[in-house]
């Protein structure tokens, strides 16, 4: 649960420095590296949460666990759009950039709506 913990709060963080970096018009090229970060955590996502790992102070509610198969097709659609984040950011182009923060987002968001309490 740590390693989950910490890792949604440094994806959080990563999102937060592309973010700035998009609004103030900063060099694309320093966003590489929270983009990478982002694809990177999002690969782990559906080991994070084996059975029994519902105990304690987790946000993530009971249906991770129980519906499972939606879970990984979420998780799949992250770890998907996350990668062509990278791609975007790569290739400077801050309009393909923008469009594909949106586009990870919405995978974020649309885990959270159906998983995650609060």
């Amino acid at each position: 649960m740590k390693v989950r913990k910490e890792g949604f709060e440094a994806t959080k963080k990563s999102f937060g420095a592309i973010k700035k970096i998009l609004e103030e018009g900063g060099d694309l090229s320093g966003a590489a590296a929270s983009a990478q970060s982002i694809n990177a955590f999002s690969k782990q996502v559906p080991a994070l949460f084996p059975a029994g790992s519902d105990k304690g102070e987790t946000k993530a509610k009971a249906a991770v666990w129980s519906n499972g198969a939606d879970f990984g097709v979420k998780a799949q659609a992250f770890e998907a759009e996350s990668a062509k984040l990278v791609q975007a950011v790569a290739s400077g182009d801050k309009a393909a950039v923008q469009k594909q923060f949106g586009a990870v987002g919405g995978t974020c968001k649309a885990c959270h709506d159906t998983y995650r309490s609060e």
